[in-house]
């Protein structure tokens, strides 16, 4: 039977799950983090996902996690151990070996950017900007000689939306719609054109920025969940990688396991 690795990425808004077997990811799963969250919950989903590909869960290798929402990391580390297997590894950056972290507090820095800037730096010979599309924004810089330079922060394209509607009166709860015009007409068209718009103004200055901190060529890059709504970027990115925290998790796996 074929042996299957798993990489489980906690965020603020989704659990990411992938199955990875033959150097490649047969599914990827996407949970909400943010509802009704338990052992018991996570441990329902998870029967599924075993179900949904009958796999045996003796054929699972390895398990990685990495998790910015500490408060889940036990939740999903238990379930995981009593239904699939015992050898779970979280994800902790003064263990990584692959890249040097250059910041002030290298456990301050997320362990899916982590990820990111490992598989990233795996790819490209050259600086690489990483632009994550998440709950928040993240643009994270890391060097040719594979070194975490820093990383950036604002709130991510969703985040903002749902400020705008919790923190309003008026103003609705919208989705995220690239409209055709700029100037706005109606509340929900005002909306999406001054996120999306902006958004992408914000994220050209911040790669400016940033270039003209770093020496030599630099490849700019995207992911995230949010990514696929990167379209008033086209031509700012020299690759859209979806599954870049993931991959990067299996490496991590990989070295931490030899």
């Amino acid at each position: 039977m074929k042996k299957i690795k798993i990489a489980v990425d906690i965020g603020n808004s989704n659990i990411v799950i992938g199955l990875y077997s033959k150097n490649s990811w047969e599914k990827i799963y996407r949970l909400s983090s943010k509802k009704n969250f338990t052992y018991w919950t996570f441990q329902k989903k998870l029967k599924k996902i075993i179900s949904l590909n009958e796999f045996n869960p003796s054929n699972v290798e390895a398990i990685i996690i990495s998790s910015v929402v500490p408060s889940l990391t036990d939740i999903v580390k238990i379930s995981c151990a009593d239904m699939l297997c015992n050898h779970i590894y979280i994800v902790k950056p003064s263990k990584v070996e692959s890249i040097k972290i250059m910041i002030d507090n290298k456990n301050e820095i997320g362990t899916d950017l982590l990820a990111n800037a490992v598989e990233a730096s795996s790819i490209y010979k050259s600086n690489v900007i990483i632009v994550d599309f998440g709950t928040a924004l993240t643009f994270t810089v890391v060097s040719a000689s594979k070194e975490i330079l820093g990383v950036n922060i604002v709130p991510g394209l969703q985040t903002a939306i749902s400020s705008l509607y919790k923190n309003t009166a008026k103003l609705p709860q919208i989705k995220l719609l690239l409209p055709n015009k700029v100037i706005g007409k109606n509340t929900i068209h005002s909306i999406q054109s001054g996120i999306m718009y902006g958004y992408s103004g914000l994220v050209k200055e911040m790669i400016n920025k940033i270039r003209g901190e770093l020496n030599g060529e630099t490849k700019i890059i995207a992911t995230g969940g949010l990514s696929k709504f990167a379209d008033t970027l086209k031509g700012v990115f020299n690759d859209i990688l979806p599954t870049l925290t993931l991959d990067g998790l299996i490496k991590i796996l990989d070295e931490t396991r030899k």
